[in-house]
């Protein structure tokens, strides 16, 4: 498959994560909230059709929500997707792309652990970076996954708490200022 193309399917993949809330999987206390589909791992496919499976039983037309009336539904049913897990999704499409295998258990993964060896190895020639690169921030706590780099900017998605949910970002590699605590890519697709 041509880069090009390569891109496109990742773009038009991570687009169909966008606006879903940020939901962990874990509470506050650290125990982990039991699942029906993945919570804050899963697909989207998965996650939109819980939100159809819910709507449905409490006869909501979802057609006549706005999109702040969506985010609200899916937010109040812990429907949504956390930085590990969209990155991790993405990551396996990505791979399948390539006719890689990933072999990552998305309930399982963490931004930390993404990041990290063995898994991962970090990108010391930022002229080197690519769609499916992972940018590590808070220590660990949070990323963002790489659709494209053009240039010195970089285009990426992510899913945070204080974002709201699924959103596109971007910046320059000379800002010095964009919170960057180095930049990965996953062994298995090096």
């Amino acid at each position: 498959m041509a880069r090009s193309q390569l891109i496109n399917s990742l773009l038009t993949e991570a687009g169909c994560y966008l606006d879903f809330p940020y939901m962990s999987n874990h509470l506050k206390d650290g125990n982990i909230i039991k699942e029906r589909f993945l919570g804050g791992k899963g697909h989207w496919q998965q996650l939109q059709q819980e939100t159809q499976r819910l709507a449905q039983e409490e006869n909501i037309d979802l057609k006549n929500l706005s999109k702040q009336e969506l985010y609200n539904f899916q937010k109040k049913h812990q429907i949504g997707i956390d930085c590990s897990g969209l990155a991790t999704q993405l990551l396996i499409f990505y791979g399948k792309l390539l006719n890689k295998e990933i072999k990552l258990n998305p309930r399982r993964t963490s931004a930390d652990m993404l990041t990290s060896e063995p898994l991962s190895k970090l990108i010391i020639d930022l002229d080197d970076i690519k769609s499916a690169d992972i940018i590590r921030q808070k220590d660990g706590h949070h990323l963002l996954f790489v659709l494209e780099k053009e240039g010195q900017r970089i285009k990426y998605i992510h899913s945070s708490r204080e974002g709201r949910g699924v959103k596109y970002g971007q910046f320059d590699l000379s800002d010095e200022t964009f919170p960057n605590q180095g930049i990965y890519r996953l062994l298995l697709l090096d």
